[in-house]
């Protein structure tokens, strides 16, 4: 079996929660007790192209994160995530130095394609390891393996982008992975707990024994937006008692007592009944958050609406388009 990587990615994917306001202090001191816990690797946050404030972890030069890495761990590779939803162009880019980020991922849409790998090959030509993160990998994986696996990137992602793939589905993407990929390309799953789904999942996943290195993402305590990621306290515990790694806790508990539980008791994150019906109907969760949190619909009337969208309806989400349905279907 191929080694078992974990990357968390609390200040990227948890900064929905707090729009990305951890704090300069403490965006440093979070990815210092991460190295300490001996995570492989630390997403830094989202790079895009805005005004930098050095209180959130969203960065518009890669020089901004020299600031945060100050002396880089050996055996930790830093990351940042570009999308293609808030477009970052790639002139703006440094060449990799060494000083900072060492890994880009880079989210894309299945529309969009050809696009997604233009920018990924600007990413490596560029000198950065590449992650590639589709979202929405239904009916086109097997051909996006085979496309990116010409540029030969650190990592292909398997995103399950509403929290909906059963264990079944996952496993049948692994597989077409592990048979269509070069096997010095890192398979990732990035997993979201819409379904409660998220640790039974990556277990079964890490049990296949794949001849390949696998990456797992997981955040602090599961922060995230709706119903949040895989928990990065569970997923080291189960590997250091299954696969005998050495991963020290106490760090990430310390970074939820110091640095997340104020937000968490503010804002609140996790599993619920109404992104649990979402993801049932295959919609995206921002219908549940909108919902649940601003119309304040009890989540009979949440099914009633999104068992009768259709289509696209489904996966792309707008506030108006949210409303509209609400007002045919209750």
């Amino acid at each position: 079996m191929g080694k078992i990587n974990v990357l968390d990615c609390t200040l990227r994917d948890g900064g929905y929660v707090n729009n990305w306001y951890f704090g300069f202090n403490a965006i440093k001191d979070i990815v210092k007790k991460l190295e300490y816990t001996n995570i492989d690797v630390i997403e830094m946050g989202f790079m895009r192209d805005e005004e930098y404030n050095m209180e959130r972890s969203v960065y518009s030069s890669v020089e901004q994160l020299e600031k945060i890495i100050t002396e880089k761990k050996d055996n930790v590779k830093y990351s940042a995530l570009i999308e293609m939803a808030n477009y970052f162009p790639p002139e703006k880019l440094d060449n990799f130095n060494g000083k900072s980020i060492d890994l880009i991922r880079y989210s894309f849409w299945k529309r969009l394609l050809d696009d997604g790998f233009e920018y990924c090959k600007a990413i490596v030509n560029k000198g950065y390891e590449l992650s590639v993160q589709p979202t929405r990998i239904e009916q086109y994986f097997k051909y996006l393996v085979q496309k990116f696996g010409e540029l030969r990137p650190y990592a292909v992602y398997i995103v399950d982008t509403f929290g909906l793939l059963t264990k079944k589905q996952l496993l049948q993407y692994a597989e077409i992975a592990d048979k269509y990929m070069d096997k010095d390309i890192a398979l990732g799953y990035h997993a979201h707990n819409n379904m409660q789904q998220a640790m039974s999942n990556v277990t079964a996943f890490l049990e296949q024994g794949m001849d390949r290195e696998l990456l797992i993402d997981a955040s602090v305590f599961g922060m995230g937006r709706g119903a949040g990621n895989l928990n990065l306290e569970c997923i080291l515990e189960y590997l250091n008692e299954e696969h005998n790694t050495n991963y020290s806790l106490p760090f990430v508990y310390d970074i939820f007592d110091n640095y997340l539980h104020k937000d968490y008791l503010r804002f609140g994150w996790g599993y619920s009944m109404a992104y649990y019906i979402a993801a049932s109907m295959e919609c995206n969760p921002n219908y549940a958050m909108y919902y649940s949190n601003e119309l304040k619909l009890s989540n009979c009337d949440i099914y009633n609406i999104l068992s009768k969208v259709e289509g696209s309806d489904k996966y792309l989400f707008s506030k108006d388009k949210a409303k509209d349905f609400y007002e045919k279907y209750i």
